[in-house]
């Protein structure tokens, strides 16, 4: 029994470290030294008699070994830790857990909005958020391989082991310089298309997912700058003469620091979904079931029951 836990442990450990990246970040989770961290990869290596991670730059990288072995162990983990009870009396008070949250970059700076209001609540907790590309596959391989905690995307998605709930719609609007010489009060639609534009370089979030949330043809828009960041896109419009397609949400909490003028387009436009998405094992954690509230308030007044797909 006592060894079963030592591997155990030694798992827990080399888990952490797949999670996080490195040791020095696994080992602040873990609360444990590096150098303890460093011994157990050390006794798990030896054990299994595989190398796990190879010298890379300053840090390490997994070997192909510890990627196959993380895929089997990682989900049993987590139930273990379920079963353990690991969040049954989870007080957001006085936890110090951290949470890995992945979506699209847009969703960090609605996270920052709200963050003074839950570090009153849960001082403690730390929260970390991942950019990733908004597409079918992503959330999937993100929350069965534990590499996050929770996804916001755009996508519904139909998989066995996700629970995934939509939150709300965000409604696209125009952002342009207050000062811009040609555009005032109003926007007509041959004006949207003669102006130049700045768009994300994600298809689905950039020029191509605005085409795809309009039941009618649109003529092809003059992109002369794109950018990862939504906000850096309208940065470039607020200091341009660039027009540029952004979230209302967003448009608003920047719309006075970057001197913007909001308009809605010229042209009838669906809404972009939002999905909150979990690993089907998280269900019961009341860690993650106190953070989807907090995220769920953000964008839904009265959000609608989780559901398996």
């Amino acid at each position: 029994m006592a060894t079963r836990a030592h591997d155990l442990n030694l798992l827990t450990v080399f888990d952490a470290v797949m999670q996080q990246g490195s040791v020095a970040k696994a080992a602040e989770k873990l609360e444990l030294t590096p150098a303890s961290v460093s011994l157990a990869l050390s006794r798990l290596r030896d054990s299994l008699g595989k190398p796990l991670f190879v010298r890379k730059g300053r840090g390490i990288a997994p070997t192909l070994y510890a990627h196959q072995l993380h895929a089997s162990v990682c989900e049993e983990l987590y139930r273990i830790a379920n079963a353990l009870g690991m969040d049954d009396d989870f007080d957001p008070a006085r936890s110090k857990r951290q949470f890995v949250l992945a979506g699209q970059s847009y969703f960090d700076q609605i996270f920052l909005a709200h963050c003074s209001a839950w570090s009153r609540e849960a001082p403690g907790l730390r929260i970390t958020f991942r950019a990733e590309e908004d597409n079918f596959h992503k959330p999937i391989e993100m929350l069965s391989e534990r590499q996050a905690d929770i996804y916001l995307g755009s996508l519904p998605i139909n998989h066995p082991s996700i629970l995934q709930q939509c939150v709300g719609e965000e409604e696209l609007v125009v952002a342009c310089s207050r000062s811009h010489p040609r555009i005032g009060g109003g926007l007509s639609l041959d004006q949207f298309f003669i102006e130049n534009h700045a768009t994300l370089t994600e298809g689905r979030c950039g020029s191509l997912y605005l085409y795809q949330l309009c039941d009618a043809p649109l003529p092809t828009r003059n992109v002369r700058y794109r950018s990862d960041s939504l906000l850096h896109v309208m940065a470039a419009a607020a200091r341009s003469e660039l027009l540029c397609v952004t979230t209302a949400r967003l448009a608003r909490l920047w719309e006075d620091t970057l001197a913007l003028r909001i308009l809605p387009l010229p042209f009838p436009l669906r809404r972009v979904p939002i999905y909150l998405s979990i690993h089907g094992s998280q269900g019961n954690d009341q860690g993650i079931q106190w953070l989807t509230a907090q995220l769920r308030n953000i964008f839904l007044d009265s959000p609608p029951a989780m559901v398996m797909r």
